[in-house]
């Protein structure tokens, strides 16, 4: 080919941002990949050294203190540096690309990372790969605030950054990358994210391998055999994974409201749900942290004399037990406010429940069910997928984990049933139903008709005008509050001048405890003052909602900086466009009808 038409050929290509993303991707990934390793390594060293000591020498006294005391110290480190680092992880990732613009302050990876070692270093049942999404998000957001990035370049490197914590703590590559793009929604697919996580993902992996022995985190001892006749079989774990899953979203549910209604302070409550679970690990060891180890048990052949979990119906019987009793256990641990993730207790219920229909199964029809342990592997993923909506994810990350697709057909069956029953509900109810439903995506739906359309006509006059000083404690702005119906305030520095934002949102966000509120002033929860004239067209104060993450915002005369005019909300700027759109069709109606009159 003559040169020429080598560079027009390059003309076509983007190298720009293709080197631009590649680098900020592989940076993220890197970092991410460092971090998930130091974590896998430190709980490594405590789940071998300390707790399956505990449980192997019988010091069940210990067993009881160990987690309470790791859920203290987690406690109340999240609650005095960063109330949004408790629990699992995942929701806040998907919470902060809808609603946040992608932002993630800088003192939560931390914050979260140290929480986590407490958590779960002490036995805490749950997972770090929830947390660890949530830190590699937080150091993505990091990134792309620190350069000066648009909030949509911010959302996609948080994505980038929970694919990669993922991706180095299982070993699943593209399972991580399409998890990330998956998680964030009901029925949909972040697919603007791709290069970036993909990259992201892949380089994490490398760090991880190059640090550790390279393969799947499970250990498959033999080939699994697939028959057209299972089917059946399959179809029926499918329809008990939606059951169980419906039981442990709605379970999860009801303890969020129970541990948030309990009157004791937030850093108690981790504590105290540690003790709990003390307590039911001396009757039920198996619950202890993450429980892989039984998930491993669960895949050895029937005949193995190294497998520790019964079989037969009696072996049935204790699986279910074990699969409820991990749910009731994770919910002291997550619910009550610990820094753990609710990613590897999905895995081992989902786990337990298909070991247990699979030696059922075998029991009743060994000629078909020929290899139980198939169905263990098939529940992993269809009850994950079904709780979570991530059923591509799913069906590549669970090979990955295995380091098998003997079962790919099996799998992809099974969770159709899961994902079908359970499409109302959903383990992260901080996912949206599509790119439509999500905040982040409102401009791309959005038809220009706002443009026409201006401030004035549309805020709400004299509210807002009763400002606050900066020097005000946040005891007394809660009082404030409650004797106003606004939970939306302009800021005044003690000159007098406008100085800033504050909202009931703001003081929750910082301070999660309301005996730390007299400690704190309003300077310390205040945004910075953003503001709009009475002339502004809607169009450009959609821009500026979107890119803040304000749902209010000040009118303020330019000609009179010092004087609040009234306050529009960003519903408003919705009613209006709706309001609008009917206009218009109504208009085009009736011009229709008189056309048609002539």
């Amino acid at each position: 080919m003559p040169h020429h038409g080598l560079i027009a050929l390059a003309d076509g290509i983007e190298f720009t941002s293709l080197w631009r993303w590649m680098r900020l991707s592989v940076l993220v990934g890197v970092v991410v990949g460092l971090a998930a390793a130091g974590v896998s390594s430190a709980l490594h060293w405590t789940e071998h050294s300390l707790l399956y000591q505990l449980v192997e020498h019988g010091i069940w006294w210990a067993l009881l203190i160990v987690p309470a005391a790791g859920g203290l110290l987690a406690g109340l480190l999240t609650w005095r540096f960063a109330p949004e680092a408790a629990g699992a992880g995942t929701g806040a990732v998907i919470d902060s690309f809808h609603n946040q613009r992608g932002l993630i302050r800088r003192r939560v990876p931390i914050v979260k990372l140290i929480a986590t070692m407490f958590t779960l270093g002490s036995g805490g049942s749950a997972g770090k790969e929830g947390p660890m999404a949530q830190i590699g998000a937080g150091f993505g957001s990091y990134v792309a605030t620190s350069l000066g990035l648009t909030v949509r370049e911010r959302r996609l490197l948080l994505m980038a950054g929970a694919a990669g914590g993922i991706s180095a703590l299982l070993q699943t590559p593209l399972g991580a990358a399409l998890w990330a793009l998956e998680v964030l929604y009901n029925d949909d697919f972040e697919s603007d994210g791709m290069f970036p996580c993909l990259v992201s993902s892949v380089t994490a992996y490398s760090v991880s391998t190059l640090i550790f022995d390279q393969g799947s985190l499970f250990s498959v001892q033999v080939a699994y055999d697939f028959h057209p006749t299972q089917l059946p079989f399959y179809a029926i774990l499918g329809l008990a994974c939606a059951f169980f899953g419906a039981v442990w979203i709605k379970w999860m549910g009801l303890a969020g409201r129970f541990w948030t209604a309990l009157k004791v302070p937030v850093w108690v409550k981790p504590g105290i749900g540690g003790l709990l679970l003390g307590a039911l690990v001396v009757g039920v060891p198996w619950v202890f942290s993450n429980g892989f180890v039984w998930i491993q048990d669960a895949l050895r052949p029937l005949d193995d004399p190294l497998r520790q979990l019964p079989v037969g119906v009696y072996g049935f019987v204790i699986l279910i037990g074990i699969a409820l009793a991990k749910m009731l256990a994770t919910s002291l641990t997550v619910a009550s406010g610990g820094a753990g993730g609710k990613f590897a207790p999905g895995l081992f219920i989902g786990g337990m429940v298909g070991g247990a229909f699979g030696l059922l199964f075998h029991h009743f029809a060994p000629s078909i069910v020929t290899q139980p342990g198939a169905f263990v592997f098939v529940g992993m993923g269809a009850f994950y997928a079904g709780i979570a909506k991530v059923p591509l994810a799913t069906i590549i990350m669970i090979s990955e984990l295995f380091g098998s697709y003997d079962l790919l057909v099996p799998l992809m069956f099974t969770e159709m049933f899961a994902m079908l029953l359970l499409r109302k509900l959903a383990m992260y109810p901080e996912q949206v139903r599509s790119r439509l439903n999500s905040p982040a995506h409102v401009a791309d739906f959005t038809i220009d008709v706002l443009q026409d359309l201006s401030v004035r006509d549309h805020y709400t006059e004299g509210r807002g005008e009763d400002t606050l000083s900066a020097a005000m404690n946040l005891h007394e702005f809660m009082d404030h509050v409650s004797s106003t119906a606004d939970s939306f305030f302009v800021v005044r520095n003690p000159s007098g001048d406008l100085a800033g934002i504050v909202s009931l949102s703001n003081v929750r966000s910082v301070v999660g405890d309301r005996d730390f509120l007299e400690h704190m002033l309003v300077s310390d929860a205040m945004w910075p003052l953003l503001s709009v004239a009475p002339n502004t067209n809607l169009r450009d104060v959609l821009q500026v909602f979107l890119e803040s993450g304000y749902d209010h915002l000040p009118v303020i005369d330019p000609t009179k900086p010092n004087t609040v005019l009234g306050m529009l909300a960003q519903q408003q700027v919705f009613s209006a466009y709706n309001a609008e759109l009917v206009r218009r069709r109504l208009e085009a109606t009736e011009s229709t009808k008189a056309a048609a009159k002539t």
